[in-house]
C-alpha cells in the first residue's frame, strides 16, 4: 500500500479542524504557524489548502488563505427540518437559463402584488415557513433590515430551493444562485470595500441563515461557493483580482492549463533526456535536435496572455527573464545556421 503523502495528511487534519469548528469561517489561516503544528514545510501546508480549496473548505485571499463562510448550517430542530422539506419539495424544478429563472419570479411576484406593482418584501417574509424568527443571528436579523437586502435574499432563496429541488442541479441556476449571493455582497463593507470575499459578520450571519433556510448540505454549499467564486471574477475589475484573491481563470481553464503543461514538461524532459544519452555516446543525430527543438516550441505555446495570469509578480519577472534569454540564445542560434548557409 503506498505510503499517505505529507500533504494529503496535512490536507486531512486540517479539515477536521475546520468541521469540529476550530477554525471558524473567514478566519485568516497563517502557513506558518500551520507548519509547524503539522510539523511539516510551508510548501506542504500550501499544496494542503489548494487541495481543500477545491472541496471549498479554504478561500486564496491574495496571498494569504482563509477558511470560507457559512460552511456549515446551524443544526435544525424537527419541526424545523419538516417545515424546511416541505419547502423543497413544494418548491418547482429549475428549467431554463438563469434569466428565465428570473422571469418566472418576476412572474409570480406580480401575480402576488398585481400587475406593475413593486415587490416589496419585509423582515418576516423572508423567513416564511422557518420557525427561527426567535433564534436568528443578530447580525442576520440586522443585515436583513438594512434596505434592499430583503428583497435580494428573497430571490437568493427562492432561486437556492429552485436549484436544489432540480434534477441534475442545473449549471445555469447555480450561476444564478451565485449572481445573487454576490449581489447581496455587494451591499456590504468590509475594510472599507465591498465584501466580495464575503468577510464581514453580518454577511457570514446572513450566509449561515441562507444554507439554513434553502436546507443546502456541505455538499451544495461547496458547489454554490465554486460558482461565487467565478461570479467575483465577473464582478471585480481586473485591477482589484490580486486584492480580493481573483483566479484569472476559471477552475475548468486552470485544470486544463495544468494538464497542458504537465504534458509539455514531460515530452521535453524525456525528449532531452533521450538526445543527451545519444549525444554522451557520440550518436546524437539532427533529427533529435530538431525533435527536441519542436518539443520546446510545443511548450511555450501552452503560454498565452490569460495563462500567464496566473503567475505571482515574482514568477512572471523570473519567466520573463528566462524568456529573453531562451530568445537571446535562439537569436544566436539563427545567426550560425545563417553562416552555415552562407
Amino acid at each position: 500500500m503506498a505510503k499517505t503523502a505529507k500533504w494529503e495528511l496535512t490536507a486531512e487534519g486540517i479539515r477536521q479542524e475546520i468541521q469540529a469548528g476550530t477554525y471558524a469561517g473567514g478566519l485568516a489561516l497563517d502557513v506558518g504557524e500551520l507548519a509547524g503544528k503539522y510539523e511539516t514545510t510551508k510548501p506542504t501546508v500550501g499544496k494542503a489548502l489548494e487541495a481543500l480549496s477545491v472541496d471549498g473548505l479554504v478561500v486564496k485571499d491574495g496571498d494569504a488563505w482563509r477558511v470560507a463562510e457559512g460552511l456549515f448550517p446551524v443544526e435544525e430542530s424537527g419541526a424545523e427540518t419538516a417545515a424546511g422539506d416541505d419547502a423543497a419539495e413544494s418548491a418547482p424544478l429549475v428549467q431554463g437559463s438563469a434569466e428565465e429563472l428570473a422571469a418566472r419570479m418576476e412572474a409570480k411576484a406580480q401575480a402576488k402584488t398585481g400587475a406593475g406593482a413593486e415587490l416589496v418584501v419585509h423582515t418576516p417574509e423572508v423567513l416564511a415557513g422557518r420557525v427561527v424568527t426567535e433564534h436568528i443571528d443578530p447580525n442576520a436579523e440586522r443585515a436583513l433590515k438594512r434596505e434592499g437586502v430583503a428583497e435580494v435574499y428573497a430571490e437568493a432563496k427562492a432561486l437556492g430551493r429552485e436549484w436544489l429541488a432540480a434534477e441534475g442541479r442545473a449549471t445555469e441556476a447555480k450561476k444564478a444562485v451565485a449572481a445573487k449571493l454576490m449581489d447581496l455582497r455587494g451591499m456590504f463593507k468590509y475594510k472599507g470595500d465591498p465584501d466580495w470575499n464575503g468577510q464581514s459578520p453580518d454577511y457570514q450571519a446572513l450566509a449561515a441563515l441562507y444554507y439554513q433556510d434553502i436546507g443546502a448540505d456541505r455538499g451544495a454549499q461547496r458547489a454554490i461557493l465554486h460558482h461565487v467564486e467565478d461570479r467575483k471574477r465577473e464582478v471585480i475589475p481586473p485591477a482589484k483580482w490580486a486584492k480580493f484573491g481573483v483566479d484569472p481563470l476559471p477552475r475548468g481553464q486552470r485544470a486544463g492549463l495544468e494538464r497542458k503543461a504537465a504534458a509539455a514538461l514531460t515530452s521535453v524532459d524525456e525528449t532531452a533526456k533521450a538526445t543527451a544519452g545519444q549525444a554522451s555516446k557520440g550518436r546524437a543525430t539532427g533529427h533529435q535536435l530538431v525533435t527536441l527543438m519542436s518539443r520546446i516550441d510545443q511548450g511555450m505555446a501552452v503560454f498565452s496572455t490569460a495563462s500567464l495570469r496566473v503567475m505571482s509578480k515574482s514568477e512572471r519577472r523570473k519567466f520573463a527573464d528566462q524568456a529573453r534569454e531562451a530568445r537571446d540564445r535562439a537569436d544566436a542560434l539563427l545567426k550560425e545556421l545563417e553562416g552555415l548557409e552562407d
